[in-house]
């Protein structure tokens, strides 16, 4: 590793996101490799606060920046005090603004990060990866989103570096206690209820599986809002009469207590990057049901780990349920030990900072 340097991790918020989850986990990992590192972040959501405070990483809360219209200026401002040798962008405002910041002559090298799959090239998207002509590298999560840059924007694929997410494998790890057995099967599912993650589909396939004679329990653990998705959500539970079956719970700072006491994990998602919440199910020895997208397939083994559907085909994912749910309980047992197998394999934090080092001593190779 080269000489130690000051890192500034910029990000909109500490909220309990996938993002905000590998962000803070990088900083950690850096601060404990020497440099000098801040995580500067401008709306209060601070799920991960309490985390980088345990680790000894410093956290700055942009106060001036909440406003959009003086978030540049305030940004500018608290840049050019901290004066970073790196700055890793998360989220697609900080990723701009730092790029035009170095448009204007600010001197650092800019890791932005890739943290979805594009699915439209909205004006918005496409102003984003003209700004990305001034980052120094970028850092997609996925091998779909490294595709996708590569195809549409050919001039920028010599900076496109992927690196997939990590699981700190030993906190999320397999119940070390016997699985209490439930009458019903218990299914987790985590994530924001927000239109990518297919919820009404979803809900409807648990009616129909329902419906057909199987016991099952759903918990969905994410943030929600009181918006018109929401309310479309709890609709349609009521109206397929699952208010005792599909339940929704705040986030969780001990998810990991939360998979362990499930039997089957679940994303039926519309589109994902490089998932974090279906790496640590795996890691936490669950079999997984997903949706056949992005990168999935490259995650899940078909029938030795789980079973992947069509999203937009309520009964291809009634199907996949079901196939899950008539397997013998060794059947599904082996299937938990291949998910660990491969998690163990796949996400571990080593090769994860390992290519982030390679990246900010400036290689040009991973």
């Amino acid at each position: 590793m080269g000489v130690m340097k000051r890192i500034l991790c910029l990000i909109e918020n500490l909220g309990s996101g996938g993002a905000e989850r590998q962000l803070t986990g990088l900083a950690v990992m850096l601060k404990q490799l020497g440099h000098n590192v801040v995580v500067g972040y401008y709306v209060k959501n601070e799920f991960y606060l309490p985390y980088l405070k345990e680790n000894g990483v410093e956290a700055l809360f942009f106060d001036n920046a909440r406003n959009s219209r003086k978030r540049f200026v305030a940004l500018r401002k608290q840049i050019w005090i901290l004066k970073p040798d790196i700055i890793i962008s998360y989220s697609a405002s900080p990723s701009m603004i730092a790029c035009v910041l170095k448009l204007m002559g600010a001197k650092y090298h800019l890791i932005v990060s890739e943290r979805n799959t594009t699915q439209k090239l909205t004006r918005r998207e496409k102003l984003r990866f003209f700004c990305y002509r001034w980052a120094d590298v970028i850092v997609p999560n996925s091998q779909s989103q490294g595709d996708f840059i590569n195809r549409h924007f050919p001039t920028l694929s010599s900076k496109v570096k992927v690196i997939t997410n990590f699981v700190d494998v030993d906190k999320f790890s397999p119940a070390t206690e016997s699985h209490v057995e439930y009458n019903e099967t218990r299914m987790i599912c985590v994530g924001r209820l927000m239109p990518q993650k297919n919820l009404p589909r979803f809900i409807q396939a648990v009616g129909k599986v329902i419906g057909d004679g199987y016991m099952i329990h759903v918990d969905w653990f994410g943030q929600g809002l009181k918006d018109a998705y929401s309310e479309e959500c709890q609709k349609t539970i009521k109206a397929n009469n699952l208010e005792q079956i599909f339940l929704f719970h705040a986030p969780s700072s001990i998810i990991q207590e939360e998979y362990r006491k499930a039997d089957v994990f679940c994303l039926p998602s519309l589109y994902e990057g490089f998932p974090n919440v279906l790496c640590e199910a795996m890691s936490c020895g669950k079999p997984v049901l997903c949706s056949r997208v992005c990168d999935n397939p490259n995650i899940i083994k078909e029938g030795e780990n789980g079973f992947m559907f069509n999203p937009l085909d309520v009964d291809d994912m009634v199907n996949a349920i079901k196939q899950y749910l008539d397997l013998p309980q060794e059947k599904k047992t082996g299937m938990g030990v291949k998910s660990r197998e491969i998690g163990v394999r796949m996400f571990s934090k080593e090769t994860f900072i390992n290519n982030y080092i390679k990246v900010i001593d400036n290689k040009n190779h991973i």
